[in-house]
Protein backbone atom coordinates (compact mmCIF):
# COMPACT_ATOMS: atom_id res chain seq x y z
CA UNK A 1 0.00 0.00 0.00
CA UNK A 2 1.30 3.35 -1.05
CA UNK A 3 1.94 5.27 2.17
CA UNK A 4 0.25 8.56 2.65
CA UNK A 5 3.35 10.65 1.69
CA UNK A 6 4.48 8.76 -1.34
CA UNK A 7 1.18 8.94 -2.23
CA UNK A 8 0.83 13.20 -1.95
CA UNK A 9 4.28 12.84 -3.98
CA UNK A 10 2.85 10.85 -7.10
CA UNK A 11 -0.07 13.09 -7.28
CA UNK A 12 1.49 16.69 -6.72
CA UNK A 13 3.45 15.00 -9.96
CA UNK A 14 0.85 13.99 -11.91
CA UNK A 15 -0.71 16.99 -11.52
CA UNK A 16 2.10 19.45 -12.63
CA UNK A 17 2.78 17.05 -15.28
CA UNK A 18 -0.51 16.52 -16.86
CA UNK A 19 -2.09 20.03 -17.37
CA UNK A 20 -1.40 23.40 -18.04
CA UNK A 21 -3.56 26.02 -16.40
CA UNK A 22 -6.07 22.85 -16.05
CA UNK A 23 -6.42 22.75 -19.95
CA UNK A 24 -5.82 19.32 -21.03
CA UNK A 25 -3.48 18.88 -23.81
CA UNK A 26 -5.07 18.05 -27.02
CA UNK A 27 -3.87 14.19 -27.09
CA UNK A 28 -4.91 13.87 -23.52
CA UNK A 29 -8.40 15.32 -24.21
CA UNK A 30 -8.83 12.75 -27.18
CA UNK A 31 -6.95 10.21 -25.12
CA UNK A 32 -10.24 10.75 -22.68
CA UNK A 33 -12.84 10.78 -25.03
CA UNK A 34 -11.33 7.07 -26.48
CA UNK A 35 -11.10 6.23 -23.12
CA UNK A 36 -15.21 6.85 -22.56
CA UNK A 37 -16.12 5.83 -26.07
CA UNK A 38 -13.57 2.16 -24.96
CA UNK A 39 -15.74 1.98 -21.87
CA UNK A 40 -19.41 2.74 -23.11
CA UNK A 41 -20.55 -0.04 -25.06
CA UNK A 42 -23.40 2.32 -26.78
CA UNK A 43 -20.84 5.25 -27.91
CA UNK A 44 -19.28 2.11 -29.98
CA UNK A 45 -22.55 2.29 -31.94
CA UNK A 46 -22.93 6.17 -33.45
CA UNK A 47 -20.95 8.70 -35.21
CA UNK A 48 -18.38 10.29 -32.63
CA UNK A 49 -16.76 13.78 -33.76
CA UNK A 50 -14.18 15.27 -31.71
CA UNK A 51 -12.40 18.68 -31.79
CA UNK A 52 -15.32 20.88 -33.06
CA UNK A 53 -13.73 24.43 -32.44
CA UNK A 54 -17.35 26.28 -32.86
CA UNK A 55 -19.98 24.24 -34.82
CA UNK A 56 -19.53 21.70 -36.90
CA UNK A 57 -22.22 20.31 -40.24
CA UNK A 58 -23.55 17.51 -40.19
CA UNK A 59 -24.64 17.14 -44.02
CA UNK A 60 -26.94 14.43 -45.12
CA UNK A 61 -27.39 13.92 -48.76
CA UNK A 62 -30.99 11.40 -48.96
CA UNK A 63 -31.33 10.24 -52.50
CA UNK A 64 -34.76 7.83 -52.38
CA UNK A 65 -34.94 6.50 -55.95
CA UNK A 66 -32.37 4.84 -58.34
CA UNK A 67 -30.43 7.53 -60.31
CA UNK A 68 -28.28 5.29 -62.48
CA UNK A 69 -29.12 4.97 -66.20
CA UNK A 70 -27.53 3.72 -69.41
CA UNK A 71 -24.84 6.27 -71.15
CA UNK A 72 -25.19 7.65 -74.46
CA UNK A 73 -21.58 8.49 -76.50
CA UNK A 74 -20.82 12.25 -76.71
CA UNK A 75 -24.16 12.78 -75.11
CA UNK A 76 -25.34 14.33 -71.73
CA UNK A 77 -28.13 12.89 -69.67
CA UNK A 78 -31.59 13.49 -70.58
CA UNK A 79 -32.49 16.33 -68.44
CA UNK A 80 -35.46 13.99 -66.43
CA UNK A 81 -32.62 11.31 -65.69
CA UNK A 82 -31.21 14.33 -63.67
CA UNK A 83 -31.47 13.79 -60.03
CA UNK A 84 -32.06 17.08 -57.71
CA UNK A 85 -29.95 15.90 -54.57
CA UNK A 86 -31.97 16.49 -51.11
CA UNK A 87 -29.44 18.10 -48.71
CA UNK A 88 -30.52 18.29 -44.75
CA UNK A 89 -28.20 20.58 -43.02
CA UNK A 90 -28.01 20.11 -38.98
CA UNK A 91 -25.44 21.72 -37.21
CA UNK A 92 -23.54 20.66 -34.16
CA UNK A 93 -22.83 23.35 -31.16
CA UNK A 94 -21.11 21.70 -28.68
CA UNK A 95 -22.32 23.53 -25.16
CA UNK A 96 -20.02 23.27 -21.77
CA UNK A 97 -20.75 20.51 -19.29
CA UNK A 98 -19.43 20.08 -15.90
CA UNK A 99 -18.39 17.23 -13.93
CA UNK A 100 -17.68 17.07 -10.24
CA UNK A 101 -15.82 14.13 -8.26
CA UNK A 102 -13.91 14.26 -4.96
CA UNK A 103 -11.95 11.20 -4.37
CA UNK A 104 -10.69 10.74 -0.53
CA UNK A 105 -6.98 9.68 0.26
CA UNK A 106 -7.84 6.68 1.72
CA UNK A 107 -9.53 5.11 -1.63
CA UNK A 108 -6.20 6.33 -3.72
CA UNK A 109 -3.92 4.45 -1.06
CA UNK A 110 -6.00 1.05 -1.23
CA UNK A 111 -6.46 0.92 -4.93
CA UNK A 112 -4.36 2.62 -7.16
CA UNK A 113 -0.51 1.47 -7.66
CA UNK A 114 2.39 4.12 -7.66
CA UNK A 115 2.66 5.88 -10.94
CA UNK A 116 -0.96 4.45 -12.65
CA UNK A 117 -2.89 7.47 -10.39
CA UNK A 118 -4.26 9.32 -13.42
CA UNK A 119 -4.95 5.99 -15.76
CA UNK A 120 -6.99 4.81 -12.62
CA UNK A 121 -8.75 7.77 -12.28
CA UNK A 122 -9.36 8.36 -16.03
CA UNK A 123 -10.94 4.75 -16.12
CA UNK A 124 -13.25 5.63 -13.71
CA UNK A 125 -14.28 9.20 -14.56
CA UNK A 126 -14.38 7.74 -17.99
CA UNK A 127 -16.87 5.71 -17.53
CA UNK A 128 -19.29 8.07 -15.70
CA UNK A 129 -18.89 10.66 -17.88
CA UNK A 130 -19.60 8.57 -21.07
CA UNK A 131 -22.98 7.04 -19.04
CA UNK A 132 -24.04 10.26 -18.30
CA UNK A 133 -23.35 11.82 -21.78
CA UNK A 134 -25.24 8.88 -23.49
CA UNK A 135 -28.01 9.84 -21.23
CA UNK A 136 -28.09 13.20 -22.33
CA UNK A 137 -27.71 12.53 -26.36
CA UNK A 138 -30.66 9.93 -26.27
CA UNK A 139 -32.98 11.03 -23.91
CA UNK A 140 -32.04 14.65 -23.19
CA UNK A 141 -34.76 17.29 -22.43
CA UNK A 142 -33.99 20.87 -21.61
CA UNK A 143 -37.57 21.50 -20.78
CA UNK A 144 -37.84 19.25 -17.79
CA UNK A 145 -38.34 20.99 -14.69
CA UNK A 146 -37.31 17.86 -12.09
CA UNK A 147 -34.38 18.56 -9.68
CA UNK A 148 -32.91 15.02 -9.27
CA UNK A 149 -29.49 14.29 -10.19
CA UNK A 150 -31.11 12.45 -13.39
CA UNK A 151 -33.29 15.35 -14.53
CA UNK A 152 -29.83 18.03 -14.41
CA UNK A 153 -28.17 15.29 -16.78
CA UNK A 154 -31.14 15.14 -18.89
CA UNK A 155 -31.17 19.08 -19.49
CA UNK A 156 -27.83 19.48 -21.04
CA UNK A 157 -29.48 18.96 -24.12
CA UNK A 158 -32.13 17.89 -26.03
CA UNK A 159 -31.64 14.35 -27.37
CA UNK A 160 -32.33 12.32 -30.03
CA UNK A 161 -35.75 11.22 -28.54
CA UNK A 162 -36.86 14.65 -27.94
CA UNK A 163 -35.76 15.95 -31.34
CA UNK A 164 -37.42 12.76 -33.23
CA UNK A 165 -40.28 13.01 -31.44
CA UNK A 166 -40.74 17.26 -32.75
CA UNK A 167 -39.31 16.31 -36.38
CA UNK A 168 -42.12 15.83 -39.01
CA UNK A 169 -39.67 13.87 -41.45
CA UNK A 170 -38.80 10.68 -38.85
CA UNK A 171 -40.97 7.94 -38.98
CA UNK A 172 -43.74 7.31 -36.12
CA UNK A 173 -44.78 3.74 -34.71
CA UNK A 174 -47.22 3.46 -31.82
CA UNK A 175 -46.35 0.78 -29.09
CA UNK A 176 -49.36 -1.04 -27.51
CA UNK A 177 -50.13 -1.58 -24.17
CA UNK A 178 -49.09 -4.90 -24.08
CA UNK A 179 -46.09 -5.06 -26.77
CA UNK A 180 -44.89 -8.11 -28.13
CA UNK A 181 -41.48 -7.05 -29.66
CA UNK A 182 -41.10 -10.02 -31.77
CA UNK A 183 -43.94 -10.19 -33.64
CA UNK A 184 -45.40 -6.49 -33.48
CA UNK A 185 -43.32 -3.54 -32.68
CA UNK A 186 -39.38 -4.35 -34.33
CA UNK A 187 -41.46 -5.32 -37.54
CA UNK A 188 -43.69 -2.09 -38.03
CA UNK A 189 -40.51 -0.42 -37.31
CA UNK A 190 -38.56 -1.94 -40.21
CA UNK A 191 -41.54 -1.89 -42.30
CA UNK A 192 -41.74 2.21 -41.49
CA UNK A 193 -38.18 2.78 -42.55
CA UNK A 194 -38.11 3.90 -46.43
CA UNK A 195 -36.61 1.13 -48.45
CA UNK A 196 -33.50 3.26 -49.11
CA UNK A 197 -32.50 2.78 -45.63
CA UNK A 198 -34.15 -0.48 -44.80
CA UNK A 199 -31.93 -2.75 -46.90
CA UNK A 200 -28.93 -1.57 -45.42
CA UNK A 201 -29.16 -4.27 -42.33
CA UNK A 202 -25.27 -3.91 -41.42
CA UNK A 203 -25.32 -0.55 -40.45
CA UNK A 204 -29.03 -0.19 -39.01
CA UNK A 205 -29.78 -0.65 -34.88
CA UNK A 206 -32.58 -0.62 -32.60
CA UNK A 207 -31.58 2.28 -29.53
CA UNK A 208 -34.00 0.86 -26.40
CA UNK A 209 -34.05 0.20 -22.96
CA UNK A 210 -32.71 -2.63 -21.20
CA UNK A 211 -36.24 -3.49 -20.05
CA UNK A 212 -37.24 -4.06 -23.50
CA UNK A 213 -33.87 -5.74 -24.80
CA UNK A 214 -35.06 -8.14 -21.13
CA UNK A 215 -38.15 -8.63 -22.71
CA UNK A 216 -37.12 -9.19 -26.55
CA UNK A 217 -34.87 -11.77 -24.59
CA UNK A 218 -37.11 -13.58 -22.76
CA UNK A 219 -40.01 -13.83 -26.05
CA UNK A 220 -36.96 -15.33 -27.88
CA UNK A 221 -35.88 -17.52 -25.10
CA UNK A 222 -39.16 -19.04 -24.23
CA UNK A 223 -39.12 -20.75 -27.60
CA UNK A 224 -37.99 -24.40 -27.69
CA UNK A 225 -35.34 -24.12 -29.85
CA UNK A 226 -31.55 -23.95 -29.60
CA UNK A 227 -31.56 -20.11 -29.70
CA UNK A 228 -33.79 -20.08 -26.79
CA UNK A 229 -31.55 -22.10 -24.45
CA UNK A 230 -28.98 -20.17 -25.41
CA UNK A 231 -30.46 -16.53 -24.67
CA UNK A 232 -31.85 -18.28 -21.03
CA UNK A 233 -28.09 -19.29 -20.30
CA UNK A 234 -25.96 -16.83 -21.92
CA UNK A 235 -24.50 -13.53 -20.97
CA UNK A 236 -26.48 -10.19 -20.73
CA UNK A 237 -26.12 -8.07 -23.52
CA UNK A 238 -24.60 -10.40 -26.17
CA UNK A 239 -25.63 -8.48 -29.38
CA UNK A 240 -29.49 -9.83 -29.27
CA UNK A 241 -30.75 -8.58 -32.90
CA UNK A 242 -33.61 -8.92 -35.17
CA UNK A 243 -34.11 -9.59 -38.77
CA UNK A 244 -30.12 -9.01 -38.77
CA UNK A 245 -30.72 -6.00 -37.15
CA UNK A 246 -28.71 -5.11 -33.84
CA UNK A 247 -30.79 -4.49 -30.69
CA UNK A 248 -28.10 -1.90 -28.44
CA UNK A 249 -29.67 -1.56 -24.82
CA UNK A 250 -29.36 2.31 -24.11
CA UNK A 251 -28.59 3.62 -20.64
CA UNK A 252 -31.54 6.05 -19.31
CA UNK A 253 -33.70 5.10 -22.24
CA UNK A 254 -37.29 4.55 -21.37
CA UNK A 255 -39.11 1.32 -21.86
CA UNK A 256 -41.87 3.72 -23.99
CA UNK A 257 -39.35 4.94 -26.78
CA UNK A 258 -37.43 2.60 -29.29
CA UNK A 259 -35.23 4.33 -31.96
CA UNK A 260 -34.38 2.34 -35.36
CA UNK A 261 -31.86 4.06 -37.48
CA UNK A 262 -28.60 4.37 -39.10
CA UNK A 263 -25.66 3.92 -36.53
CA UNK A 264 -23.82 6.48 -38.48
CA UNK A 265 -27.22 9.10 -38.58
CA UNK A 266 -26.74 9.62 -34.59
CA UNK A 267 -23.72 11.93 -34.17
CA UNK A 268 -22.15 12.97 -30.35
CA UNK A 269 -19.87 16.04 -31.13
CA UNK A 270 -17.40 16.87 -28.38
CA UNK A 271 -15.66 20.38 -28.78
CA UNK A 272 -11.62 21.20 -29.05
CA UNK A 273 -11.00 21.91 -25.35
CA UNK A 274 -11.27 20.24 -22.53
CA UNK A 275 -10.47 20.87 -18.83
CA UNK A 276 -9.15 19.04 -16.15
CA UNK A 277 -8.60 20.60 -12.67
CA UNK A 278 -7.26 18.68 -9.43
CA UNK A 279 -7.00 20.24 -6.61
CA UNK A 280 -5.05 18.65 -3.24
CA UNK A 281 -7.29 19.10 -0.20
CA UNK A 282 -4.73 18.57 3.16
CA UNK A 283 -7.36 19.08 5.45
CA UNK A 284 -10.34 17.20 4.04
CA UNK A 285 -7.94 14.83 2.78
CA UNK A 286 -9.75 14.80 -0.73
CA UNK A 287 -8.50 15.03 -4.14
CA UNK A 288 -11.11 17.27 -6.29
CA UNK A 289 -11.71 16.82 -9.29
CA UNK A 290 -13.50 19.05 -11.45
CA UNK A 291 -13.81 18.02 -15.79
CA UNK A 292 -15.21 20.46 -17.92
CA UNK A 293 -15.89 19.62 -21.43
CA UNK A 294 -18.32 21.14 -24.59
CA UNK A 295 -20.79 18.46 -26.03
CA UNK A 296 -23.86 18.08 -28.48
CA UNK A 297 -25.63 15.53 -29.85
CA UNK A 298 -27.91 15.48 -33.47
CA UNK A 299 -29.16 13.09 -35.75
CA UNK A 300 -28.32 13.74 -39.63
CA UNK A 301 -31.50 12.88 -41.45
CA UNK A 302 -34.80 12.53 -39.77
CA UNK A 303 -36.48 10.34 -42.51
CA UNK A 304 -33.84 7.64 -41.95
CA UNK A 305 -35.39 7.47 -38.11
CA UNK A 306 -38.39 5.77 -37.14
CA UNK A 307 -39.79 6.32 -33.05
CA UNK A 308 -41.91 3.92 -31.78
CA UNK A 309 -43.75 5.33 -28.65
CA UNK A 310 -45.72 4.10 -25.69
CA UNK A 311 -49.01 6.47 -25.23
Amino acid sequence: MVSNEELLDVLKAQIDATTTAGLAAPQNAASFVDLAVEQTQVMQRVQIVTDIRTTYNLDSLSLGEPVTVAATEGAAPNPADVTAVARARKTLTPREVIAAFDVTFSFLRKNIVRGDVNEALNRVFAKRFGKDIILAAFYGDTTLAGASRTDKTRKILDGFVRQAELDPAVNDVAIDATPVYSTEVFPAMISALPKDYRDQRDELAFYLSAGVYDKYAAEIGGRATALGDMLLAGPWGANLSFMGITLVPVFGMPDGRVLLTLRQNLVIGFGQEMTVGRDLNHRERIMKVTLTADVDARYAEGSAVVLASAA
